[in-house]
């Protein structure tokens, strides 16, 4: 999805304690994957009121268009918990509508 400004890719860090209150991503052309790097006891998220679990050393895929939430309820001690995240396109998204998306969301030059 690098094409268009729905794509993205990066490390997401959430430190203990940390709350990302429900939110809705941007379009559902997308999925997430969710590489779990460091996952701490107590982390958790929940898409689309189902929660949802992140595992070392596997990917996760994710809706994000659906309501959720992130926390991160464990001790100091656990640490943070890192994730790779990926943008990638939803399967159900034909190759037209692919080409169409990137030619009306293209990043700015």
């Amino acid at each position: 999805m690098s094409a268009n400004t729905f794509g993205n890719a990066g490390f997401s860090i959430l430190l203990p304690g940390a709350r990302l209150e429900g939110r809705c991503g941007p379009t559902n052309a997308r999925v997430r994957c969710h590489l779990g790097l460091k996952i701490p006891p107590g982390c958790e998220l929940v898409v689309g009121g189902e929660p949802q679990c992140w595992a070392e050393g596997h990917c996760l895929l994710v809706d994000d268009s659906f309501l959720h939430t992130v926390a991160h309820n464990g001790s100091p001690e656990d640490g943070p918990r890192v994730v790779f995240i990926v943008d990638l396109w939803h399967p159900n998204v034909a190759g037209a509508e692919r080409q169409a998306l990137d030619f009306v969301f293209a990043p700015d030059p």
